[in-house]
């Protein structure tokens, strides 16, 4: 914990996806040693030199106040119960409370020629900090912040994932456009098919993007949380996600299309050859009998 004056205080909220998928439940089991049952969006709270990480189902976890060297020990910790572990993505957040308007006036910087609007605002949100205005720090609104960036880093894996798979469909119709008749079917699909399998697997993430059911019950909590998602461009970046997902699926039936079209060339082509060989064939036959 960081203090600016005797009475301000920051709270450095950093987060890490490190792979697609934490098994919550064995690291508890297992390194916690209890049993624990929680619903997906729900964190496991644990304590690491006496800092909070929030780790989370979907690949994530998040450190209230870390230190230099902590993403190391926590992942050496954590790494056994990763799934598909991939190189992590960090994204880094504060949390400030303020106890008086002076205060508030100092932080908000760029945004003092709104101060009549936002000095009576108990949480400001804004691109770098949540700001609580004359409110203690509560661990749900902890959580809040801690799992839209865990959200946050989610998404950014699942649009690698899906460029990824995109580029992947291209390149399949790039080669159709190269050999036409040479084609080779069976690599196609097989792409096909992990193109499709990325699709599925995005669609099954961006689960990670619905609301905790604590916002249902706090209405302050709930607005907390819809301005952190416009702060990290949560629904536009999920709207460019969904559009190129159906392009995926319009590319794979293109491609499907074109290797089955390919197939029935090379049948209709080797059928031709075929009668070909049959007429030469037939041909030499007569004009040997003369």
């Amino acid at each position: 914990m960081v203090s600016g004056t005797d009475n301000l205080i920051r709270y450095s909220i950093v987060a890490y996806n490190v792979g697609r998928e934490i098994d919550v439940k064995k690291f508890s089991r297992e390194y916690l040693k209890h049993r624990t049952r929680i619903s997906w969006e729900e964190p496991l709270l644990f304590y690491h030199q006496d800092r909070e990480v929030y780790i989370y189902s979907f690949g994530s976890f998040v450190v209230v106040n870390p230190y230099k060297g902590i993403f190391q020990e926590i992942y050496r910790v954590l790494e056994k119960y990763v799934k598909n572990p991939l190189k992590p993505y960090t994204e880094r957040y504060e949390i400030i409370v303020v106890q008086d308007k002076k205060e508030l006036k100092e932080i908000l910087g760029e945004l003092k020629n709104k101060m009549r609007e936002l000095e009576n605002k108990r949480i400001i949100v804004t691109d770098s900090a949540c700001i609580l205005n004359g409110v203690r720090l509560n661990r749900d609104v902890t959580k809040i912040v801690t799992f839209t960036l865990a959200q946050s880093l989610a998404l950014e894996r699942i649009e690698k994932d899906v460029d990824a798979a995109l580029d992947k469909a291209q390149n399949i119709l790039e080669r159709f456009e190269k050999s036409r008749v040479l084609f080779r079917i069976k690599p196609a699909v097989k792409s096909l098919i992990s193109v499709l399998r990325t699709r599925f697997d995005a669609i099954s993430d961006v689960m990670v993007l619905e609301k905790p059911e604590i916002l249902w019950e706090e209405p302050e909590l709930d607005v907390l949380y819809e301005e952190l998602r416009d702060i990290f461009e949560i629904d536009e970046r999920f709207r460019a996600v969904d559009k190129k997902l159906e392009d995926i699926l319009e590319m794979g039936q293109i491609i499907s299309d074109l290797a089955s079209a390919s197939r029935e060339l090379l049948l209709e082509s080797l059928i031709i050859l075929l009668i070909i060989v049959e007429i030469i064939l037939t041909l030499a036959e007569y004009f040997f009998k003369w």
